[in-house]
């Protein structure tokens, strides 16, 4: 077993706007994570990874499906054919 480890990818902060409650939550939990030995922020971010990639596989599969209903004629836009009658879905 190696003793040198890769280092990691550089991070970079970002501001989130989330519910007053939320953020009163996060900074108790915080702080009971910190005073048991563990590190919220990187189950935070790896929660944050699964999050992207979950959101971009789904706007990925939404696109091939959305080209390839192009490819056959069909209309792409399912609020535009709800609202054809006059009625939201």
């Amino acid at each position: 077993m190696g003793l040198l480890k890769r280092k990691g990818e550089k991070s970079e902060t970002i501001s989130v706007r989330i519910p007053a409650s939320v953020k009163a939550e996060l900074e108790e939990l915080r702080k009971r994570a910190d005073a048991e030995g563990f590190d919220l922020t990187a189950t935070i971010t790896e929660t944050l990874i699964r999050l992207v990639k979950q959101v971009r596989g789904e706007l990925d599969r939404r696109a091939g499906k959305n080209s390839a209903l192009k490819r056959n004629g069909r209309a792409t836009d399912t609020t535009s054919a709800a609202m054809s009658d006059g009625r939201a879905a």
